[in-house]
């Protein structure tokens, strides 16, 4: 029996004719239909056209902060390194990870003083400092060019004035700060007092600029004798004392030290009290330590005082540290480290010793030396 392999029934013949056909219209059907892979061009002239119109029309405040915050925050534009955002540094191409260092740097406390310090921070390519060091503007460059920018202030007007009874007012009007003019009413109204032209450079937050500016104008209508001198404090005139009278500088009385020229009441109490915080003084030229004594005064009565032994001494051996801190030549922490030394090394024999306490300043040693007993 014969085998027809390519033997085909009549129904198989018709489909496949039927599908070759089919593939050869598909095939031939292309050539007979429109190119539509090329769009015809679009006509943008209507949308020109409306462009412009409203080119010349307002912008909305909307549509200004979409503007801003989708191109002008990128433009780039000069700012201070130390507070800079992270579109500054976007706007001049700077790296994601270059500026989440930079920004991380600056919160935690660092700061850019100067070029030098931009160069010195690795996190930034060459080409990124490139690109930055044009636009940088640190700490002193940003004040002047806001001092240009701010409206000029009144000039100062100068006066002369009485540094102890000045407003607040008058001080801002010469050109002093509402701060330190706040300050110098407050010293004042606290009862501090200004003895002498100079001592208005001691105002909390006064530059010396200001003071040297002031200085010229500060006018103290107070004498020279009673410049230090309390509301009780009258001196005496020059026709009602006696210039023979001679006074024991460790023995008189308040009222003795009145019998000199240009002591008063309070200057005399003030003699008598450092006299007895110091045990008696040692020479004549310790009077003039007498708190706001003027020098001028003391050279006036000097001829007049007589010397005498020192009434009284300190044990250093026995005495605590609150009783050698009230004495005048000794502070708290003197006394302290005078005891302590006591403690760890026992009594003190001679003054000699005092030379081993070497946080004891040396004026301090010689000054409390004839005051100390070392029984």
């Amino acid at each position: 029996m014969d085998n027809h392999f390519f033997y085909f029934s009549k129904g198989e013949r018709i489909g496949i004719i039927v599908l070759i056909t089919l593939c050869v219209v598909l095939f031939i059907l292309p050539g007979f239909l429109p190119d539509r892979s090329q769009h015809d061009p679009v006509d943008f002239s209507s949308f020109v056209e409306e462009v412009s119109k409203r080119g010349n029309a307002p912008v909305s405040d909307k549509e200004n902060a979409i503007a801003q915050t989708n191109g002008a925050a990128l433009s780039p534009h000069t700012f201070d390194p130390n507070q800079a955002t992270k579109e500054d540094l976007q706007a001049l191409g700077v790296s994601a990870g270059s500026i989440r260092s930079w920004l991380s740097y600056i919160r935690k406390g660092g700061a850019f003083k100067s070029w030098q310090d931009v160069e010195k921070f690795r996190a930034l390519s060459e080409q990124e400092r490139s690109a930055l060091k044009p636009y940088l503007a640190f700490g002193n460059e940003t004040d002047a060019a806001a001092q240009q920018d701010a409206p000029p202030t009144a000039a100062p007007i100068m006066q002369i004035f009485n540094p102890n009874d000045v407003s607040k007012n008058t001080l801002q009007t010469m050109g002093i700060s509402e701060k330190v003019a706040h300050n110098w009413t407050r010293f004042i109204a606290s009862g501090g007092r200004f003895r002498k032209p100079e001592e208005i450079q001691k105002v909390y937050g006064l530059s010396t600029t200001d003071f040297e500016r002031l200085l010229p104008y500060v006018e103290l209508p107070e004498t020279a004798n009673d410049a230090f001198a309390s509301a009780d404090d009258t001196p005496r005139t020059y026709e009602d004392v006696s210039t023979k009278v001679v006074v024991d500088i460790n023995q008189a009385s308040a009222a003795e030290w009145q019998e000199l020229r240009g002591i008063g009441p309070a200057f005399s109490k003030r003699i008598v009290n450092f006299r007895d915080k110091l045990g008696g003084f040692q020479s004549v030229q310790q009077v003039s330590e007498t708190y706001g004594l003027p020098d001028s005064v003391f050279q006036k009565i000097s001829l007049q005082l007589r010397p005498s032994p020192i009434l009284r001494k300190l044990k250093i051996n026995t005495a605590t540290v609150e009783e050698l801190a009230t004495h005048p030549y000794l502070r708290f922490s003197d006394a302290r480290m005078i005891v302590s030394y006591r403690e760890e090394h026992g009594a003190y024999a001679a003054t000699a010793d005092l030379d081993k306490l070497y946080g004891l300043e040396e004026q301090t040693k010689q000054k409390i030396k004839p005051y100390l007993s070392f029984e």
